[in-house]
C-alpha cells in the first residue's frame, strides 16, 4: 500500500479576523476576567461566611443537646457550593 500524500503546495494561509482584531479584544478580555474575578471573591467570601456560620451554629447545638441535621448539612452544602462557584469564576 502507498502512502497517501494530502499535502497541498499551493496553500496560502489566510489571515483570520480573530487574528486582525485581537489587539482590541485585548482590553475587553482583561475587563471581562477583572469582573469574573471580583464576582468570584465575593462568591467565596460568601461561601466561607456561610462555612463559618454553620460551624458556629452546628457547635451550639451540639453542645446544648438540639438535633442540629438540619443546619449541619444545609448550610454546609450552600457554603461548600459557594466555595465552588466562586472558584469557578476565579478560574
Amino acid at each position: 500500500m502507498e502512502p497517501r500524500h494530502n499535502s497541498n503546495q499551493d496553500f496560502q494561509a489566510v489571515e483570520s479576523s480573530f487574528e486582525q482584531d485581537f489587539e482590541t479584544l485585548d482590553p475587553i478580555a482583561k475587563e471581562k476576567h477583572a469582573r469574573r474575578f471580583q464576582r468570584g471573591l465575593k462568591w467565596m467570601g460568601a461561601g466561607a461566611l456561610t462555612l463559618v456560620l454553620s460551624f458556629a451554629i452546628n457547635y451550639l447545638c451540639f453542645h446544648s443537646g438540639v438535633d442540629f441535621c438540619v443546619p449541619m448539612y444545609v448550610l454546609t452544602s450552600l457554603g461548600a457550593l459557594g466555595c465552588l462557584k466562586g472558584m469557578m469564576d476565579i478560574f
